[in-house]
């Protein structure tokens, strides 16, 4: 007698039932399975057809449809585009992210409990930034996983990426408005007082950093307004800058030190020009308020890539979201935790010691928070011990530790915490000690906080002032994430040559201070640095010494780590100290889209490894095609990343910045002296030799290329040819490849675009 089959309203029961144990907030009021009456029919059209499968629609978050079918499923697509801009009758903002899923023949069949082990086909649906319906994976390509895998993919799609776009334009054209309000009427004795507060350089990038604390503030203010403590903010205009102070004072005392820097730079603002001001940003509160502003934080956090002063010789460039998402998944994947263990993981140390916008550390924070609600945890219980001991953070910017404490704290802004560990360090020379940022770690195992006035962000109860040091014992963590600067102390770039010492050259430090600095960083013992590399190489050193045996390295570099001779120390203190060493890449053309930063313009790669005493252990290299769009595609390219990695050494390039498998396996042959093409039953033996075995190195190129012209001018002898372009046509004599292009070197055989007479 045969089994009677389950039905798909009966699959969508238990699937949502599997849901509400991956999440505290999903329960029997936010996670609906075959309900109706959940979404308005005015904008879904009429009839039960219509209604989701699945609604899961938790406060302070997007709500996100999931729509199943068993296979071949061949509407759940249509039916998923369909719910597209819907809305909850629960009320608050409409539907922008939709997940397709594909039920498992056996949940037809088989028992219901093995739910937890089924593996679903599935897909998102989700509007861009400019409201357009989009897929992911595109075409008719379906990604594969676990109950747990459509938990992620449902809280990614929670996060509307139309909203963050349109909130960040308003965002920044409110910090615009505001900074040219604040420079039209200050004078330049208040403008020079916020530039000291936030230790800047007078001047507009200052100017709209400061606009942009008090528009943190407001925000942040307006996500945790009516809790235990927290007085009204103030919308009535004009704002009263002695209000506004009081209220933010009050803050401070229960929670979120992160006003003390919105504080100090208001107060040094006259009355009238602090309402001028103030008055602008409180207009905009209830359109970033609509946008979702007071619930996803990000939103000012993404702006302030543009609003760090000092850039290019601090290079605090900004790791993007997605790109953070991908590296902070690979890291936490390592710590090999018990992810439903409280106290294993309170007891975690995990640093950012070039901490910037704090996009690393947030990440990082996000991928432990969902991985104990996946374990059956409630994060909630975990915030506060992460704040106040898990998650140490470290800039030379009161602004950049300003934002990065934002942003950990906006995952749960209502729950108040002790004092953060996210510190400013000194920077420059003060009270006659010479201060290297974070790197004053290489020396000692203590270092002043802020400027050795002891100002640190977060604190119940602490105010803006905490006179004490900071310790960060070595090999202490167990998690090292950073994308150091990338500076060197050489002059030899052209926008350089006035500059001793461009790595230590931010917050205009003079001649003899970077010459001060340049000394104590040499002074340091160095395991991985190299001055030719640049500064993150010594951050290297720093992460190397902190992390205890067994803990985790990861780090954004420039591509030029994997296969540069400067780097070539790194590489091998790496392969000796490091074992599971994981590199990737994005294998594109040229430096911007090769960049997994903000604005660095150049090729970088992610490298993940673990400390070990033992030597003798393998890298792998994975490669994208493009670097991620979305924190979903991030994580999943994450979870496939070492799926598809290919083996190597870490002291030659390996397969770095290669996208085919084929082309690594192609060159490997080659190596062995055999041609394998594809399709060829049987290899060709073509032997390959180093070049060096059949020919000498040349001349330098202006010992070949000359004239008359050139004897007269440097008194060396001409070269023995005249360097000129090809003639149409002509065969040349002496084919000579003289001008570089990285396009036209990709492949196995370049054309000479020059030739000698």
């Amino acid at each position: 007698m045969s089994r009677p089959r389950n039905t798909e309203i009966q699959a969508n029961w238990q699937l949502a039932r599997a849901l509400r144990r991956r999440n505290p907030d999903w329960n029997d009021g936010t996670v609906h399975a075959e309900r109706t009456r959940v979404i308005h029919q005015v904008t879904a059209g009429s009839g039960a057809g219509m209604e989701p499968d699945i609604l899961i629609d938790p406060p302070f978050r997007q709500p996100v449809i999931v729509e199943t079918e068993f296979a071949p499923a061949s509407t759940v697509d249509k039916d998923a585009t369909a719910r597209l801009g819907t809305s909850p009758q629960s009320g608050g903002t409409g539907i922008e992210g939709v997940l397709s899923v594909i039920l498992p023949e056996r949940l037809r069949t088989g028992d219901f409990e093995t739910i937890e082990g089924a593996s679903f086909r599935y897909a998102t649906h989700y509007l861009d930034t400019g409201g357009n319906g989009k897929r992911w994976p595109t075409g008719r390509a379906w990604l594969e996983g676990g109950v747990d895998d459509l938990a992620d993919a449902i809280e990614y799609l929670s996060i509307s990426e139309r909203q963050l776009a349109l909130g960040t334009e308003v965002l920044e054209r409110v910090v615009r408005e505001a900074s040219y309000r604040l420079r039209q009427r200050a004078s330049d004795r208040t403008l020079e007082g916020i530039a000291r507060t936030l230790r800047q350089e007078p001047g507009q990038e200052t100017e709209r950093m400061a606009a942009a604390i008090c528009v943190s503030a407001f925000v942040f203010h307006a996500a945790i307004e009516g809790k235990a403590g927290i007085p009204p903010l103030p919308l009535k205009s004009p704002v009263s800058k002695l209000s506004l102070l009081k209220a933010w004072e009050e803050i401070l005392k229960v929670n979120y030190a992160i006003f003390g820097i919105a504080c100090d730079v208001v107060a040094h603002m006259p009355r009238e020009i602090a309402s001028w001001v103030m008055d602008l940003v409180v207009d905009a509160i209830p359109e970033l308020t609509k946008l979702g502003a007071t619930t996803y934080h990000d939103l000012t956090g993404r702006m302030f890539q543009t609003l760090i002063a000092d850039r290019k010789f601090l290079a605090t460039f900004y790791t993007l979201p997605q790109s953070a998402c991908f590296l902070a998944e690979l890291a936490v994947d390592r710590l090999g935790m018990d992810w439903a263990d409280n106290v294993a993981i309170e007891d975690l140390r995990i640093a950012d010691f070039a901490c910037g916008t704090g996009a690393l550390l947030s990440a990082t924070q996000r991928g432990i928070y969902r991985r104990h609600r996946r374990a059956g945890g409630d994060d909630k219980l975990l915030h506060q011990a992460m704040m106040e001991r898990v998650l140490v953070g470290l800039d030379i910017m009161p602004s950049a530790t300003h934002l990065t404490c934002s942003m950990l704290s906006s995952t749960h802004p209502a729950l108040a915490y002790g004092e953060s560990r996210i510190h400013t360090v000194p920077y420059g020379i003060y009270g006659g000690r010479t201060h290297i940022g974070a790197l004053d770690f290489l020396d000692s195992e203590h270092s002043f906080s802020l400027f050795a006035t002891g100002e640190s962000l977060g604190g119940r109860g602490a105010g803006r002032r905490s006179e004490h040091s900071v310790t960060i014992k070595d090999r202490s963590c167990d998690l090292v994430i950073m994308n150091p600067p990338f500076t060197r102390p050489t002059n030899h770039e052209a926008h350089h040559a006035n500059v001793p010492v461009p790595s230590f050259a931010g917050f205009n430090t003079s001649h003899e201070e970077q010459a001060a600095m340049q000394r104590k960083l040499r002074r340091a013992r160095s395991t991985f640095g190299s001055g030719h590399a640049g500064l993150a190489s010594n951050f290297l050193d720093l992460a190397h010494r902190k992390l205890k045996d067994g803990g985790v390295l990861a780090a954004v570099l420039p591509f030029a780590f994997v296969r540069g001779k400067a780097w070539e120390r790194t590489r091998e203190t790496l392969a000796e100290c490091y074992g599971d060493i994981h590199v990737t890449s994005i294998a594109n053309s040229g430096g911007t889209t090769r960049a997994f930063s903000a604005d660095t313009g150049m090729a970088e790669c992610l490298v993940v490894a673990t400390k070990r005493p033992e030597a003798g252990y393998s890298t792998s290299y994975s490669n994208l095609a493009v670097r991620p769009s979305t924190l979903l595609q991030a994580a999943v390219e994450a979870r496939s990343a070492k799926q598809r990695a290919v083996i190597g050494d870490i002291r030659d390039a390996g397969a770095a910045g290669v996208r085919s498998n084929s082309v690594i396996e192609a060159v490997r042959d080659l190596a062995e002296g055999s041609l394998r093409l594809p399709r060829q039953s049987r290899a060709i033996s073509l032997p390959i030799v180093c070049l060096g075995l059949v020919a000498e190195r040349g001349l330098v190129d202006r010992d070949i290329n000359g004239g008359p012209t050139d004897r007269h001018k440097t008194g060396r002898p001409q070269g023995p040819f005249v360097v000129r372009s090809i003639h149409s046509g002509e065969v040349p004599t002496y084919p000579i490849l003289w001008a570089h292009s990285a396009n036209r070197e990709r492949s196995f055989m370049v054309q000479p675009d020059c030739c000698g007479e």
